[in-house]
């Protein structure tokens, strides 16, 4: 039974494992440990991986917070309007050109690379792969902050755009332009703490994916059509999704469980993949093989998808071409959790996690036959 070995692997794992610490190899050992107890044949696939994407969120946050400060006096003083404007677009596109530099590696103001490990359980060719990711991250803002600040951010660049049009026009009043100042300014200010830390056990974000994915393997335990891929540096860029595709995935469609909280309902984020071959499964068939199991478990399940800001492994695997869907759940309280030092083990029940596994295991049956 699940519960004879979830609680024990659950508090194994959920303790701060930042991508390249030390604490990340104990964790990815019992994780391994467990899949070979349930017959797979474990790789460790090992990649490198970069706060780089986090460091580059840092600095769009705060660049789009001094360039509304730098446009606030030309939008109202009496000058020309189209030097202003000129003035903001090339600010915004200096903007957009640094974040990509440093995303990409040519603008070395990020922290080195560190060494990552995907985790690959096979016992055969699988047609459905179940994800997860083993490590986590800390930052000085909960995720429900740094979706609200992504919603400010957006709100306030968007106005800024519009008034440097109306700009042309002439100088603004100024409490037209204070409030789109004031969105960019404290989103910006907010998204600009970014950097990762080693504080978080990651309970919800996300041991509890992981118990779910083990869940569902153990489950199905002799199919040769199920795998399991248990990615490393998610909290870095979905580094770990990154490279399994880049190293050539072997397709299939997915279910990947990230951040099962005890509270809410469950969420059922489809991801369409791109170029899918005609008469292969969709994520559309996967997700209606989970509703029907999450109905028939007499479980809730919340419409919408994730919120703003939030990033899963699920979108790398879509844009590879994979179809699939992301089992979560949570509330506003979870999204105030995650990324903290709260997020820790003794506020998690598990039996949502459980209960996750379970359910997924019966739309797979039911999925592939």
């Amino acid at each position: 039974m699940p519960s004879v070995w979830a609680g024990e692997l659950f508090h194994r794992i959920a303790v701060p494992r930042l991508p390249g610490t030390a604490a990340l190899g104990p964790v990815e050992d019992a994780i391994a440990e467990r899949l070979e107890a349930i017959g797979f044949d474990v790789e460790r696939a090992a990649f490198q991986a970069s706060p780089r994407p986090l460091v580059a969120g840092s600095i769009a946050g705060a660049a789009l917070g001094w360039v509304a400060l730098g446009l606030a006096p030309l939008l109202v003083i009496s000058v020309p309007g189209w030097p202003v404007a000129v003035i903001g677009v090339a600010a915004l596109a200096f903007v957009a050109l640094l974040v990509q530099g440093v995303a990409s590696g040519h603008l070395s103001v990020a922290g080195g690379e560190v060494p990552a490990v995907n985790l690959v359980a096979t016992r055969g060719a699988p047609a459905l792969w179940l994800l997860a990711h083993s490590d986590s991250k800390s930052q000085r803002v909960s995720l429900r902050g740094r979706v609200l600040a992504t919603v400010t951010l957006g709100l306030g660049t968007a106005g800024l755009v519009a008034l440097l049009g109306w700009r042309l026009v002439g100088p603004l009043p100024w409490w037209v332009v204070l409030p789109a100042v004031a969105l960019s300014v404290g989103g910006g200010a907010v998204l600009s703490l970014g950097a990762p830390r080693n504080g978080s056990p990651g309970a919800v974000d996300n041991a509890t994916g992981v118990v779910a994915a083990l869940v569902a393997a153990e489950s199905l335990a002799g199919r040769a059509d199920v795998g399991v891929l248990v990615t490393g540096a998610e909290e870095f860029g979905m580094a770990g999704a990154r490279a399994w595709v880049e190293g050539g995935a072997p397709g299939g469609v997915f279910v990947n469980f990230d951040g099962v909280d005890g509270r809410g309902a469950y969420r059922l984020t489809a991801h369409r993949a791109r170029g899918a071959a005609a008469g292969s499964l969709t994520d559309g068939d996967v997700r209606s093989a989970l509703m029907d199991a999450f109905a028939a478990a007499d479980a809730g399940v919340a419409r919408g998808n994730l919120p703003i800001g939030t990033f899963v492994d699920g979108m790398v695997l879509g844009r590879a071409g994979m179809s699939g869907v992301t089992v979560s759940r949570g509330d506003w309280h979870t999204l105030g959790v995650v990324h903290t030092a709260r997020d820790s083990a003794d506020r998690v029940d598990l039996t949502a996690a459980i209960e996750a596994g379970e359910v997924t295991a019966a739309a797979v049956r039911r999925l592939l036959g």
